[in-house]
């Protein structure tokens, strides 16, 4: 993680392209702002309240396990399942997902109707509380992808009143279009969080964070990744100790969530079980971070503390085109970068510039910049940058961002 010294002194600033500014607004007509928020829902420690989710007061979620799931005795969720197998789960307690995977739903020819069709037609084994566990949504901070996904997710909602929706959320904080449907109409929400070391629990503590605000803690759940796997730079547990380590943070800065989920193909028989053991008493490991090392405690007070200055968080992770509502392998031209920022401060950011570079190995020219204008405090936004040059090699492009009086706390697991 690298910090920016906060600017003394108001500087020039770039112009905004007219392209932008119609950007800009037409966001903000529907709601997912360059800048704009949610007011935050909730405090961090606030006293759990009795919630059930799924029927269930605690969800503890095993997924794409390549080991018999019925062998484990402490989970409450499981996805994705045989739709013939929906008596014997609820027989035991459990609530049975069936899979989904996004392609089915958003890649051509699918437009909305047709995809809300095939999630209410699915084959849930005459299940009456059928639940689909979607894999998964998230694609451009709020950009036309996202937008699609959410007006899917309502429609399924409407066409089948009684299907339980489960998704999984990637690629970092969950944006405003579709926090509003996940309050609307999502049962459950997974936060993909596939960590390992110590770097990696920025992205937790981010999740968490945007998903409180949302007022969508209660319903959510993050999920780890357990044993080998993953894309480079991810390293994902694969000892007992991390294993623990990453239950003990979740439970410090997560505390009102409902429980915890793994997605696990990768897993040995022994951590599986460890994994199952403990969270046998997920709710009995302490909340106030006990056993974990210092650097994670002063991590979550970076989040549960409110910052005096406008303090943004943001990170080359958190950077996606506007994708087609058509086709996301298909970017809206002109091309426009989508960046996702948190406000961690009680006051607004105020003239935030960013911009994106190509690695310095592949030549270091600035590709794309513009100005995000305000972010207000305790609240996230994207900036939307117009792409003026030719990004040379995907995911590891370099972020900068820049705002007088304000702290920027800039994270990256490479």
């Amino acid at each position: 993680m690298r910090r920016s010294r906060p600017v003394a002194e108001p500087y020039l600033l770039v112009c905004v392209p007219v392209g932008l500014l119609v950007l800009l607004a037409a966001l903000a007509a529907c709601g997912d702002h360059s800048i704009g928020a949610t007011q935050e829902a909730g405090a961090p420690h606030a006293a759990a309240r009795k919630h059930k989710v799924l029927g269930q007061e605690r969800i503890i979620a095993f997924t794409y396990l390549r080991e018999d799931p019925k062998q484990l005795r402490s989970l409450t969720f499981c996805a994705p399942t045989s739709p013939t197998d929906w008596q014997y789960w609820r027989g035991r307690g459990v609530t049975p997902a069936v899979g989904q995977t996004w392609f089915a739903l958003l890649n051509p020819p699918a437009d909305v109707s047709k995809a809300a069709a095939h999630l209410a037609n699915l084959d849930y084994g005459g299940d009456p509380n059928p639940v689909v566990c979607i894999d998964e949504f998230g694609f451009d901070f709020g950009g036309e992808t996202d937008q699609k996904s959410a007006q899917i997710l309502e429609e399924a909602k409407h066409r089948k009143p009684e299907l339980c929706l489960t998704v999984w959320q990637m690629r970092g904080p969950i944006p405003e279009a579709l926090a509003r449907a996940y309050r609307k109409v999502v049962d459950l929400v997974l936060l993909e969080a596939y960590v390992g070391d110590q770097a990696n629990y920025w992205w937790i503590a981010t999740q968490v964070w945007a998903a409180r605000r949302h007022g969508l803690l209660r319903k959510t759940i993050v999920a780890l990744a357990l044993g080998t796997g993953g894309n480079p730079g991810e390293r994902w547990a694969t000892t007992n100790e991390e294993l623990e380590q990453q239950l003990r943070f979740v439970r410090l800065v997560a505390p009102e969530s409902p429980g915890v989920g793994f997605f696990a193909p990768g897993a040995s028989p022994e951590l599986l079980a460890r994994a199952d053991e403990l969270c046998g008493h997920f709710f009995e490991i302490p909340a106030d971070g006990s056993g974990l090392p210092a650097e994670l405690i002063e991590l979550h007070k970076t989040f549960s503390q409110r910052q005096a200055q406008a303090t943004l968080v943001c990170s080359p992770l958190w950077v996606e085109p506007n994708r087609s509502k058509a086709d996301p392998n298909v970017l809206v031209e002109p091309k426009t970068m989508r960046v996702c920022l948190l406000n961690l401060g009680n006051q607004d950011a105020k003239d935030v510039q960013a911009s994106l570079a190509n690695p310095v190995e592949a030549g270091g020219q600035v590709f794309a910049e513009g100005v995000a204008g305000v972010v207000p405090a305790r609240s996230q936004a994207v900036a939307v940058l117009p792409v003026r040059g030719e990004w040379k090699v995907w995911k590891t492009w370099r972020l900068a961002v820049r705002a007088p009086r304000c702290e920027v706390l800039l994270f990256d697991w490479r």
